[in-house]
């Protein structure tokens, strides 16, 4: 359980390396990569859904599980973490204005948390102009989509997304620079 909470801190981390000196258009807006930025889609521009998912993340040759709660509506999204014993580990809220972390955490970059999840569930046509030196293509994959984000030519995230609604879908997320994959795997809601 403690190693999860360590490690979600040290992939974030990870993904904003290098980002800090880029200059936000808006205060909600996350570096991604050395001079890229994207800024998070209110709420009520998001897909509402509601699903659970074991996240595995792999990254530097260690792997770590744990659970994950999406819910998003008109008012917020709202992303829990839990170990796979049930012990909370975070929760993130965003309502379009403020991200907010509980516990508070600089480690756990809630802002990115909001936007690499955009990124794979939002309408591409909302989301491009939201970024800032950066360009997203969607791809067709038969069963799914593939998402990539480039800067300046170079690819900074690929998002594979298997399965509809979002509830059932499989999803991984891979971030090439910083040798980073988190795969998020559907649990079925309970009948």
């Amino acid at each position: 359980m403690k190693s999860a909470r360590l490690l979600l801190p040290l992939l974030l981390a990870v993904l904003a390396a290098g980002c800090a000196s880029v200059p936000m258009p808006y205060p909600s807006c996350v570096a991604i990569g050395p001079a890229g930025s994207a800024c998070p889609l209110p709420p009520r521009d998001l897909p509402a859904v509601s699903a659970r998912h074991v996240v595995t993340i792999n990254h530097d040759g260690q792997s770590q599980t744990f659970l994950g709660r999406l819910h998003v509506d008109n008012d917020a999204l709202r992303l829990a973490g839990a170990s796979l014993f049930g012990t909370h580990l975070f929760t993130i809220t965003w309502d379009g204005t403020h991200i907010a972390s509980r516990p508070p955490s600089r480690k756990l970059h809630p802002k990115l948390m909001v936007v690499m999840l955009e990124m794979a569930m939002a309408d591409p046509a909302a989301l491009r102009p939201r970024l800032h030196g950066l360009v997203l293509k969607v791809d067709d994959s038969g069963d799914g989509e593939v998402r990539t984000l480039h800067e300046r030519g170079h690819l900074v995230a690929r998002i594979e997304r298997h399965g509809q609604p979002l509830a059932a879908a499989r999803l991984t997320i891979a971030i090439p620079p910083a040798g980073l994959r988190i795969r998020l795997d559907p649990v079925p809601e309970a009948p």
